[in-house]
């Protein structure tokens, strides 16, 4: 275990999770943005003091930022636009432990017209913060939610497309960082 490479690869999926650039987010824990990006590329040896300033600024414990992991967990989705129109089901009882759960974990969404794939996208659990927000307010009144959808047009706006791959702009997946 190389514990440099650990803490910089940690740190950009926690910080892209967020959706902060290296700048907004050195700005959130008072650090300089080439002081991040040396961190993110295993070019620094962080101090104590620097590593609870980061791991502040995520809003995680601190020893997240030092564990490895081999697996990323997806919440993955698929809609068949030929049987249904209303959007991606989410949980059929959606509480605010699920939706809390939901904001640790990318997302991936698959659209098929019949048994044929048509698109997929990936998205940062930030990128659905307005529906996460929405839902929130909704369990103000209730005590689950029946499977709230994320509409199609949601995901095609704010998805990075990754199929059918594009030739002339193909997405390489060790690219992806959430």
């Amino acid at each position: 275990m190389d514990i440099i490479k650990v803490f910089g690869t940690n740190l950009r999926n926690y910080r892209t999770a967020l959706g902060l650039s290296q700048e907004s987010f050195a700005e959130k824990c008072g650090l300089h943005r080439t002081y991040i990006s040396s961190a993110e590329r295993f070019q620094r040896n962080i101090s104590i003091e620097n590593v609870q300033r980061i791991a502040g600024a995520l809003e995680i414990e601190a020893y997240k930022l030092f564990l490895e992991s081999e697996n990323v967990e997806w919440e993955m989705k698929s809609i068949n636009l030929d049987t249904s129109a209303s959007g991606f089901s989410t949980n059929h009882h959606t509480t605010h432990d699920i939706i809390a759960k939901y904001r640790q974990v990318p997302w991936s969404f698959s659209i098929y017209h019949g048994i044929t794939l048509e698109e997929i996208y990936v998205m940062a659990p930030k990128t659905l913060e307005p529906l996460y927000q929405k839902w929130e307010h909704m369990l103000q009144s209730a005590t689950h939610l029946n499977n709230p959808k994320i509409p199609v047009a949601f995901v095609r706006k704010n998805g990075k497309k990754v199929y059918p791959i594009d030739p002339g702009n193909p997405i390489d997946p060790d690219s992806i960082h959430f």
